[in-house]
Protein backbone atom coordinates (compact mmCIF):
# COMPACT_ATOMS: atom_id res chain seq x y z
CA UNK A 1 0.00 0.00 0.00
CA UNK A 2 1.59 3.69 -0.35
CA UNK A 3 1.84 6.15 1.65
CA UNK A 4 1.18 9.82 1.38
CA UNK A 5 3.78 12.74 2.57
CA UNK A 6 1.27 13.03 4.94
CA UNK A 7 1.01 9.78 6.48
CA UNK A 8 5.34 9.89 6.37
CA UNK A 9 5.39 13.06 8.29
CA UNK A 10 2.62 11.50 10.85
CA UNK A 11 4.44 8.12 11.38
CA UNK A 12 7.59 9.70 12.03
CA UNK A 13 5.64 12.33 14.65
CA UNK A 14 3.98 9.48 16.42
CA UNK A 15 6.49 7.01 16.37
CA UNK A 16 4.46 4.50 14.53
CA UNK A 17 6.42 2.10 12.49
CA UNK A 18 5.11 0.96 8.88
CA UNK A 19 5.63 -2.56 9.84
CA UNK A 20 2.43 -1.89 12.77
CA UNK A 21 0.82 0.01 9.74
CA UNK A 22 0.31 -2.76 7.61
CA UNK A 23 -0.77 -5.04 10.73
CA UNK A 24 -3.23 -2.90 11.24
CA UNK A 25 -4.65 -2.63 7.86
CA UNK A 26 -4.35 -6.88 7.23
CA UNK A 27 -5.17 -7.81 10.64
CA UNK A 28 -7.20 -4.98 12.45
CA UNK A 29 -11.39 -4.39 11.49
CA UNK A 30 -12.72 -1.20 9.82
CA UNK A 31 -15.19 1.29 9.71
CA UNK A 32 -16.52 4.23 7.04
CA UNK A 33 -15.58 7.60 7.80
CA UNK A 34 -16.33 10.27 5.29
CA UNK A 35 -15.39 8.46 2.09
CA UNK A 36 -12.42 6.88 4.19
CA UNK A 37 -11.75 3.17 5.64
CA UNK A 38 -10.35 3.55 8.78
CA UNK A 39 -8.71 0.70 10.51
CA UNK A 40 -7.80 0.32 13.92
CA UNK A 41 -7.38 -3.05 16.52
CA UNK A 42 -10.63 -4.54 18.09
CA UNK A 43 -9.69 -6.81 21.38
CA UNK A 44 -10.41 -10.14 19.26
CA UNK A 45 -8.68 -8.59 15.70
CA UNK A 46 -5.56 -7.74 17.94
CA UNK A 47 -5.92 -11.50 19.65
CA UNK A 48 -5.38 -12.86 16.37
CA UNK A 49 -2.28 -10.98 14.89
CA UNK A 50 -0.77 -12.21 18.00
CA UNK A 51 -0.79 -15.88 17.78
CA UNK A 52 1.46 -15.48 14.96
CA UNK A 53 3.76 -13.23 16.08
CA UNK A 54 7.38 -13.76 18.07
CA UNK A 55 8.15 -12.01 21.46
CA UNK A 56 10.02 -9.53 20.39
CA UNK A 57 7.24 -8.64 17.54
CA UNK A 58 4.80 -8.76 20.13
CA UNK A 59 6.17 -6.46 21.48
CA UNK A 60 5.96 -3.85 18.44
CA UNK A 61 2.26 -5.24 18.43
CA UNK A 62 1.39 -4.00 21.62
CA UNK A 63 2.85 -0.70 20.71
CA UNK A 64 0.30 -0.48 17.78
CA UNK A 65 -2.74 -1.71 19.86
CA UNK A 66 -4.40 2.23 19.85
CA UNK A 67 -3.17 2.97 16.78
CA UNK A 68 -5.30 3.99 13.78
CA UNK A 69 -4.62 3.81 9.99
CA UNK A 70 -6.78 5.88 7.34
CA UNK A 71 -7.08 4.64 3.78
CA UNK A 72 -8.74 6.39 0.86
CA UNK A 73 -8.38 5.03 -2.47
CA UNK A 74 -5.51 2.62 -1.68
CA UNK A 75 -3.25 5.34 -0.42
CA UNK A 76 -2.93 5.89 3.35
CA UNK A 77 -3.34 9.40 3.93
CA UNK A 78 -2.64 9.55 7.56
CA UNK A 79 -1.91 7.86 10.57
CA UNK A 80 -2.68 8.41 14.75
CA UNK A 81 -3.36 7.35 18.13
CA UNK A 82 -6.61 6.66 19.40
CA UNK A 83 -8.12 8.53 22.64
CA UNK A 84 -10.79 6.87 24.97
CA UNK A 85 -13.30 7.67 22.95
CA UNK A 86 -13.31 7.86 18.99
CA UNK A 87 -16.26 8.56 16.61
CA UNK A 88 -16.45 5.57 14.32
CA UNK A 89 -19.47 6.75 12.37
CA UNK A 90 -20.51 9.70 10.35
CA UNK A 91 -20.85 13.66 11.59
CA UNK A 92 -23.82 14.23 13.19
CA UNK A 93 -24.70 10.57 14.72
CA UNK A 94 -24.17 9.58 17.91
CA UNK A 95 -22.62 6.28 18.09
CA UNK A 96 -19.31 6.11 19.51
CA UNK A 97 -16.83 3.36 21.01
CA UNK A 98 -15.46 3.31 24.08
CA UNK A 99 -11.75 2.09 23.27
CA UNK A 100 -10.84 1.55 26.55
CA UNK A 101 -13.13 -1.76 27.01
CA UNK A 102 -14.09 -2.24 23.04
CA UNK A 103 -17.92 -1.34 23.48
CA UNK A 104 -20.50 0.74 22.07
CA UNK A 105 -22.05 3.53 24.09
CA UNK A 106 -24.40 6.51 23.56
CA UNK A 107 -22.92 9.93 23.23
Amino acid sequence: MEFSAHAIQRCNQRAIRQQQVQWIVEFGCHTWNRGARVHYFDRSHFQRLLLGLSPTERQLAEKARNAYVVVKGGVIITVGRRHAVFCTSKPGSHRRIDWRHGEQRAA
